[in-house]
């Protein structure tokens, strides 16, 4: 029987939710790859895997082919501490003014779109990579930093201006941001709805898991990027994996403001392959049903 391929963002922002995954407890009918969101957006799109974690903008805008899972996402209530932007003048000040942003989070980009639109700036925005103070061009204003790169530098002390965007949003709205929700393909859903029941089991069991070990979280992290377990412990305290009411607000406020500055041609509300109750009784240790999509 063909492994079904899942995704996996390669920050450590999603960490809590594969720590069971990652202490062996992944079913031997699963094959994970993991990739920068962009790269998973578009492996997604094209049937490379089925689910992964995906920026909340690629989400939107493929909506037509994708569900969600539910209660799972990368999100905020205020700092975030991993995506922010860091300029040489105020936001309102950069009209005109060359700025890159990042290729590997939609969302990102799209939300700091909505910001400087809501601070009437209008800036050049180029692709492009900042992994650290030193890689911004010669005559650019400001950029973009996402990710583990976000938190290995000191970007406070480099800019005279950093914003974080998780609080931007939150002040702006009252609301949190979602960064990342885990996508579906409609198509799998169709055909493999038990696997699906089984998927969303495993993905919050080794979310459980994570949610319960702090200690090993931060291990992990601290091995992976070398950033003090300090700086590690306050960062997966601003961050929020579930996906209650609150998170949807915010989602739903974040696409209709993408709507609102033209970047989504039409409103569209979030949509579920399963709700948490249909979803709760599923056993991921049991081996998925033979399924009719080959992928």
């Amino acid at each position: 029987m063909d492994k079904v391929p899942i995704g996996r963002i390669s920050y450590i922002n999603v960490s809590p939710v594969y720590h069971g995954i990652d202490r062996g407890e992944s079913p031997t009918w699963l094959t994970m790859k993991t990739l920068p969101p962009a790269t998973l957006n578009a492996m997604l799109k094209s049937g490379e895997v089925v689910m992964s974690p995906v920026s909340s903008a690629a989400y939107a805008r493929n909506a037509s082919e994708w569900l969600l899972l539910p209660d799972l996402s990368i999100s905020c209530n205020g700092k975030v501490l991993s995506v922010l932007f860091v300029s040489e003048l105020p936001m309102e000040s950069l009209a005109g003014e060359r700025v890159v942003v990042t290729e590997e989070s939609a969302t990102s980009v799209d939300l700091l779109r909505i910001l400087l639109a809501k601070k009437g700036a209008t800036p050049t925005l180029e692709p492009g990579r900042v992994h650290t103070p030193e890689d911004l061009p010669p005559g650019v204003r400001g950029a973009l930093v996402i990710g583990d790169a976000a938190l290995l530098s000191d970007w406070r002390g480099a800019f005279p201006y950093v914003y974080d965007l998780g609080e931007e949003w939150t002040q702006m709205t009252g609301l949190p941001f979602v960064f990342a929700v885990w996508a579906i393909r409609k198509d799998f859903c169709t055909q493999s709805p038990d696997v699906v029941r089984r998927l969303i089991s495993c993905l919050h069991d080794s979310r459980a898991q994570g949610l319960a070990d702090r200690q090993g979280i931060v291990a992990d992290a601290h091995v992976k990027t070398g950033l003090s377990c300090e700086t590690l412990n306050d960062y997966f305290n601003h961050l929020v994996v579930t996906l209650g009411s609150k998170e949807i607000a915010g989602m739903q406020a974040f696409f209709d403001a993408l709507v609102a500055i033209g970047i989504l041609p039409e409103a569209m509300t979030p949509a579920f392959a399963l709700s948490l109750e249909e979803a709760s009784p599923a056993l991921c240790t049991e081996p998925p049903q033979p399924r009719a999509m080959a992928v």
